[in-house]
């Protein structure tokens, strides 16, 4: 689809990360208002959007730089500054609270101040689920030296004592000689001024005719947008309008300024009514058109857009079949053809027969108006359609149209009033099944997740999903994206989530539980919390104690990955604690099998060539070997694992291993209530 997916409905959308950031158009040549090449292989297009959404929560270099090169001033107050002025303030102060409600462009006035610091710069998480700020030590603080953290304090009553958690926070960053801004809005801290270390700044929002110039700025040379601007119903639609709703209005205009010899009038006009989501336009047209094969080629080619007009033909006719509508809808002589449907649905196909809409984003409109006027029933049947379209007979997929329906689905349920993703489920279930359109899967539901429009409702199905669902289909699936990018914006949703499929005990959903963890334990930024996590489940007796063995052995699966594991318990007394809670259960019942006992076998080499490593695991058995009742079975079962380990037969080729053997079963007997007694 040659779409812009990113739509910012809500009046008080404030983080959508696009405030004064141009996107990058799907079309790059037109002509008129039909698009003659579709720029990008349809198949990046989720996958570029969500590197967007990612660069945005990470506030890469990439995505500071374009902020500040595209920035439209505003005020920073006290005194009246400019963003460079304001900037030096950070600087120099270390810890800055910036004062200013949503809706405003405030995410990118802080990101203003922020492109004033050297990098890194890091998005502090929250509590998604509870939408509160985290406990002061259970942030994942970056590894590197001084770094730039940007907290945005969720809006409404639940941080609870919100100045003493701030006074807290700036402690921390002032430990890491680091700079801290904070986002918060008026009536979540009446008094910021009372907040001890921090300078409080306020913020204005943009000039609203400035800030649609700026974005404009790099459109077509022969476009004057200062009379554009002025062209009626433009100013009226900037009246009001908050920055995010300019954002989407310039894009509306981007797509109708096509045409240098059309009247600024008109494009103003479809300007508007693009913005506005072609919604008259659509009633009169469904009212027109009651055709049934006319109104689904319409749907049609909502979808696939761009495509050879025989196939979206083709394509309409299965969608006939899928709705059960008479066989007439499906074709012959008196029915219209693709011509006469072409021009019934204003499109036009080119000279290579492929077919495009004449109206700027018509496509998204299309489909957020059916959205909206059929029956959940009717909706799920599209969807079901639309999962078939890449479908080949004896073939993979074809991999450009399930990107353009992905496309689709991520589009329009960022358009959508209320965002939700109850479809997106539809796709997964499709296409799960095929290795080349998982990726595709993965990142068009991590999209949706991060985006500022449908994200709270899509985590929030992702653990319903992730509790309820019997689809191991949709688990895996969302296992999948919880070792993913999603992670990097929502570590503490992810753990959620990733706990709750542990406690499943299905054994595939275990395995990406696994591998979820594996991705997680590679990135410095989630290694402790990832460990507590794994540790935690080991030592239940529920269903997470196998998921937490198996995770345990995937992270320390060659010598190296155990050293380093090994390093890391040695510096953490409460992961130590619960790694014991983990063997006592484990020796209690018939002793490590499988993965986890080939892993500790690697631990035990380890510890063969380091005191530290020994000491540890010393420690660690002993411990569990005599908590409680059954202490001499447990010290037993462990002599044994240590002669599987070293057997005395080849006690002459391995001496180092032979007598750390011989170490442990020592302490063991020391350890061993019976023995001692």
């Amino acid at each position: 689809m040659t779409t812009t997916p990113i739509e910012a409905v809500a009046p008080d959308t404030d983080e959508s990360y696009a405030d004064d950031i141009d996107d990058a158009l799907y079309v790059e040549e037109s002509s008129g208002q039909v698009a003659s090449r579709v720029g990008r292989d349809m198949v990046q297009n989720v996958h570029n959007w969500l590197g967007h959404y990612q660069a945005a929560h990470e506030l890469s270099d990439a995505f500071v730089d374009e902020t500040i090169a595209t920035f439209v001033n505003r005020v920073y107050s006290p005194g009246g500054l400019s963003r460079e002025a304001a900037a030096e303030v950070l600087r120099e102060q270390h810890y800055v609270l910036l004062v200013a409600d949503p809706g405003t462009g405030r995410r990118t006035a802080a990101v203003g101040l922020l492109g004033g610091v050297s990098s890194p710069r890091r998005e502090i998480p929250i509590d998604d689920d509870e939408q509160r700020l985290l406990p002061v030590d259970k942030v994942p603080w970056t590894s590197y030296g001084r770094s730039a953290y940007l907290l945005t304090v969720p809006p409404g009553n639940r941080n609870g004592r919100l100045r003493e958690t701030l006074i807290a926070y700036r402690e921390a960053v002032e430990k890491r000689d680091s700079y801290l801004v904070v986002l918060v809005d008026r009536k979540s801290l009446e008094r910021p001024e009372d907040v001890p270390g921090f300078t409080v700044l306020t913020v204005s929002a943009p000039a609203r005719e400035e800030l649609l110039s700026r974005l404009l700025g790099d459109g077509p040379a022969w476009l004057d947008v200062d009379l554009l601007l002025q062209t009626p119903p433009l100013p009226a639609m900037l009246d009001g309008a908050n920055p995010a709703q300019i954002a989407r209005l310039s894009r509306r205009i981007r797509a109708a300024a096509g045409d240098p010899q059309e009247p600024l009038a008109e494009i103003a006009r479809k300007s508007v009514q693009a913005y506005q989501n072609w919604d008259e336009e659509l009633v009169a047209w469904f009212e027109k058109y009651a055709d049934p094969r006319t109104r689904l080629f319409l749907i049609a080619l909502a979808f696939l857009q761009g495509g050879q007009a025989t196939n979206v033909l083709h394509a309409m006719e299965k969608l006939a079949e899928k709705l059960e509508e008479p066989a007439d809808v499906r074709g012959g002589m008196g029915a219209p053809g693709i011509r006469q449907l072409a021009k019934n649905v204003k499109a036009r196909i080119d000279d290579e027969h492929r077919i495009f809409f004449t109206l700027p984003s018509y496509d998204v409109a299309i489909l957020r108006y059916v959205h909206g006027d059929q029956s959940k029933g009717f909706r799920n049947r599209l969807w079901s359609w639309a999962s078939d379209l890449p479908m080949r007979r004896g073939g993979s997929p074809n991999a450009r149209i399930a990107g353009q329906v992905a496309s689709a689905m991520l589009a329009v349920t960022l358009a959508l009033p209320g965002a939700d993703a109850p479809e997106v489920r539809i796709l997964v279930e499709r296409w799960w099944g095929y290795q080349t359109l998982r990726p595709l899967v993965v990142d068009l539901m991590t999209a949706v997740a991060m985006s500022p429009e449908a994200g709270a409702a899509m985590r929030g199905r992702l653990n319903q999903w992730a509790v309820q669902s019997g689809s191991l289909t949709l688990l895996c699936a969302v296992a999948r994206v919880c070792g993913g990018a999603l992670a990097d914006a929502y570590p503490q949703a992810v753990m959620t989530r990733l706990n709750n499929l542990a406690g499943r005990g299905l054994d595939a959903v275990t395995q990406e539980v696994v591998e979820a963890v594996r991705s997680l334990w590679e990135r410095p930024l989630h290694r402790q919390a990832t460990l507590q996590r794994v540790i935690a489940w080991a030592a239940g007796q529920d269903q997470r104690h196998d998921a937490g063995l198996r995770a345990l052995a995937a992270i320390s699966n060659t010598p190296d990955q155990a050293g380093f594991l090994l390093t890391e318990l040695a510096g953490h007394p409460e992961l130590q604690t619960g790694l014991v809670d983990a063997f006592t259960l484990l020796f209690t019942g018939r002793g490590p099998q499988g993965e986890f006992r080939e892993t500790l076998f690697r631990w035990l080499d380890a510890a063969a060539v380091e005191p530290m490593y020994e000491d540890l695991i010393t420690d660690l058995m002993i411990r569990a070997g005599g908590a409680g009742q059954g202490a001499s079975s447990r010290f037993a079962r462990m002599s044994d694992l240590l002669y599987d380990w070293q057997p005395t037969a080849h006690d002459a080729q391995a001496p180092d291993a032979r007598a750390l053997r011989d170490r442990l079963n020592e302490r063991f007997h020391q350890a061993n209530p019976l023995d001692a007694s």
